[in-house]
């Protein structure tokens, strides 16, 4: 399934169609890897609302607590419960963050019962309408939780995206760079984040008022200390 309305492309397209078959094959345990928490949830959000039936988003992090009523804030079990008592035939995603502490240390008693109740949660799941997401900067994936879980990583951006990001972000007339250089820029920027390519041509506006051929330089600097 392609996903409608969406302004990812290429990679993005590509994690879509992969949590598409995924979820509506009913795995019911996933790990979507990214360092970009906004884009992956929009990209969960398009895909809840192309299924059919149309899935509901619930959000939890740990100092939120969930996103539609705030409950359960610092309280991992109580989260988990609540995915616990959605019915099978009600259509969901449940994205969990916050986690990886916990799944790093699954010896700790007052760790154990979170990894049970997850691999609980997940073959109860098998048959029902109800994904459960783990999302977070690295996959950790307890022994325990190795035949439930399905590791997916949500993409960098991609040469289109960073091209329409450096456009979108930079007014026309402050834009100095085009043909060769432009696409130099591009392909300096390949493997950072969002964030990071905005923070940079931030960094060169406040600087000089513009973006330049001599900005290149800048964002290879950036990506060695973001490397390092």
């Amino acid at each position: 399934m392609s996903a409608p309305g969406l302004s990812f492309t290429g990679n993005h397209q590509d994690i879509f169609t992969l949590l598409d078959l995924v979820i509506r094959a009913r795995y019911p345990l996933l790990y979507l890897v990214t360092s970009e928490e906004a884009p992956a949830e929009e990209l969960l959000q398009i895909l809840a609302d192309s299924l059919k039936p149309k899935r509901k988003l619930l959000i939890w992090d740990i100092v939120s607590g969930w996103s539609d009523n705030g409950q359960n804030k610092g309280q991992l079990m109580p989260a988990l419960s609540r995915i616990g008592t959605i019915k099978e035939d009600e259509p969901v995603i449940c994205v969990l963050k916050d986690f990886n502490p916990t799944l790093r240390n699954p010896e700790r008693s007052d760790n154990y019962p979170v990894i049970r109740y997850l691999k609980t949660l997940a073959r109860q799941s098998r048959n029902s309408r109800k994904s459960i997401i783990l999302m977070g900067q690295e996959a950790v994936v307890p022994s325990d939780l190795r035949e439930e879980m399905v590791v997916c990583d949500f993409p960098l951006p991609s040469i289109p995206e960073i091209e329409r990001i450096i456009t979108s972000v930079i007014p026309a007339n402050q834009l100095q760079v085009s043909g060769l250089a432009l696409e130099q820029l591009i392909r300096a920027c390949q493997g950072l984040t969002r964030q990071r390519i905005e923070r940079i041509l931030a960094r060169a506006l406040a600087a000089k008022g513009k973006v330049s051929e001599g900005d290149i330089d800048l964002v290879l600097e950036e990506k060695k200390q973001y490397i390092r």
